[in-house]
């Protein structure tokens, strides 16, 4: 079966892209491994740098209606309240404000955006690509069951352990003429590593014993021995994420298997939290929907974003880790990009390398200083950062850092909101 694009991965990334090429006309197919769109992860933090893109395609009044913006943010050294960080100015400055959203709901909204069973495929795990230099039609992917799909591009939207990247490699490294079928389990680019973290997460119901006052609160508790980010969502619930040291659970998967409130509870459930009834977190965990425990990876180097007909986008081309929040949102961007140049291609389709390789150009040093932000933001947030000193530069920031420090921090961040070319006549005028 053939298309324009096909988008192996149905993630946030993936559905992104799909949405966007519906909207400009281009015909994709996205092949999702999942057999079902069952509820995954807890919640998803939306930036002014995605939600402008999203703005475009018609999903924002859905994030207004569905997520919490986020007023403010208490920083808290154990029981001790060290500063409160407003957020309220973003919106005045970069036209939208931080939402918080339950993820999954997120994603279903998404998935019927770009186009729902008509689009995506379920149950389609990609054993092998097969390269376009011995497909003259387009690049291929045989799924696990035998089913085999075409399209004149391939976009790898498939994660950490993506099968794409792999392909996108051996495409690279080999010499003309001679590039193979890559399967998933060759290990073509090693390119993500194990933090010795990992990530203890969750979503609630609404806690009925919070009120106005608290709306929009989020809050980052700094424990000796842990720490812990607590996003308002809407209703009063209450989406949480902590990182705690960890080894490994399983080299070939992420999520953890069998994870509880009991999970959570182990690390938290006696620390303290203001929005808890008695002050213990374990108070805000028993209200929690689901719970999610995961193994954190970042990128320690950085294959290209595109080669030949391949691209990749999301944590397939630079997984960080989830300080600050920006996973989802760099993979928006880069799904906005990405669109405007698979519009491009639609009218120029014999140009198609040369438009991938301005999509590369563009969005690498974005993606790879994202990666850094994360993990320098990670040091601080930690308290390692500068070593020995990291206790005392934490403390510094958090106390005494100004309103104008974090508007100058985040200008270069929340101030770059890519947006998706809709017209060809002006795709073209772009690239002459």
């Amino acid at each position: 079966m053939s298309t324009q694009v096909l988008i192996v991965g149905g993630g946030i990334g993936g559905l992104t892209l799909a949405a966007m090429c519906r909207r400009i006309g281009v015909s994709c197919r996205v092949l999702e491994r999942s057999a079902a769109l069952e509820p995954v992860g807890a919640g998803i933090s939306l930036a002014p740098n995605a939600l402008r893109a999203l703005d475009q395609i018609g999903l924002y009044d859905y994030v207004r209606q569905e997520g919490q913006p986020v007023r403010k943010i208490r920083v808290y050294r154990n029981q001790t309240q060290w500063s409160e960080i407003d957020f309220q100015w973003l919106e005045r400055t970069f036209g939208y404000p931080v939402y918080s959203v339950e993820r999954h709901g997120f994603h279903r909204r998404l998935y019927d955006a770009a186009g729902g069973s008509e689009t995506v495929i379920l149950g389609a795990e990609v054993a092998k690509v097969i390269p376009p230099q011995e497909e003259a039609e387009g690049v291929s992917v045989v799924l696990k069951d035998g089913r085999r799909y075409t399209g004149n591009v391939l976009v790898g939207a498939d994660g950490v352990r993506s099968v794409v990247r792999r392909a996108l490699m051996a495409t690279i490294n080999s010499p003309p003429g001679q590039s193979g079928a890559v399967g998933e389990d060759e290990d073509a680019a090693d390119v993500i590593q194990f933090t010795g973290r990992v990530h203890l997460s969750g979503y609630t119901h609404p806690l009925d014993h919070l009120g106005p006052a608290d709306e929009g609160i989020a809050h980052w508790m700094l424990y000796d021995r842990s720490i812990l980010t607590t996003w308002p969502c809407r209703d009063h619930r209450q989406w949480f994420v902590g990182a705690v040291p960890s080894k490994l659970k399983d080299p070939n998967r992420s999520v953890w298997k069998h994870a509880d409130h009991n999970t959570i509870n182990q690390v938290y459930g006696s620390e303290y939290h203001p929005f808890a009834p008695d002050f213990h977190f374990r108070d805000v965990v028993k209200h929690a929907e689901r719970v999610v425990a995961s193994d954190v990876f970042h990128q320690t180097t950085f294959p290209p974003m595109a080669a030949g007909r391949i691209a990749m986008l999301g944590d397939a081309s630079h997984a960080m880790t989830s300080f600050f929040g920006q996973g989802a949102c760099q993979a928006i961007e880069d799904a906005t990009e990405l669109a405007s140049a698979l519009g491009m291609i639609d009218v120029r389709p014999t140009d198609a390398e040369t438009i991938l390789q301005g999509y590369r150009h563009s969005r690498e040093r974005r993606g790879r200083d994202l990666v850094v932000f994360s993990d320098r933001f990670a040091l601080l947030h930690t308290g390692r950062l500068l070593g020995s000193w990291g206790p005392f530069v934490r403390q510094m920031v958090y106390t005494w850092m100004p309103l104008w420090g974090w508007k100058w921090a985040l200008q270069w961040l929340y101030g770059h909101q890519p947006t998706l070319v809709e017209q060809r006549n002006e795709a073209v005028k772009k690239t002459a």
